[in-house]
């Protein structure tokens, strides 16, 4: 009987040794899975950033070029404005220019 007992108790060391190892296997096997789908998580974290980070970039960049354009016509609109309501003084300008140069110079 004392032999029975003691073969019953190895025969369970033995069984709890196989659960210990078994567990210590799917651990390791949920561990590196646990893992492995975090990294893919963060890569995709950081591609969908950078992605969104490009569009901003691009609509940013339509938005400033669609404002440069505005700017620019505006401006054009602004100098030609300008021009057009010089453009009388001017003719004053050169016609008595012209009448200076003369009367200091002679006319010839």
């Amino acid at each position: 009987m004392a032999g029975n007992v003691a073969d019953d108790i190895r025969a369970k060391e033995a069984e709890g040794k196989e659960i210990v190892a078994n567990a210590k296997q799917e651990a390791a096997r949920i561990t590196a899975s646990a893992r492995t789908a975090a990294e893919q998580s963060i890569k995709e974290a950081k591609q969908k950033s950078h992605r969104t980070f490009r569009e901003q970039v691009k609509e940013t960049e339509a938005s400033a070029e669609q404002n440069a354009v505005k700017v620019v016509e505006t401006g054009k609109g602004e100098a030609d404005a300008f021009y057009r309501s010089k453009q009388a003084d001017t003719a004053k300008v050169t016609d008595w220019l012209t009448k200076e140069v003369m009367a200091t110079n002679g006319a010839d």
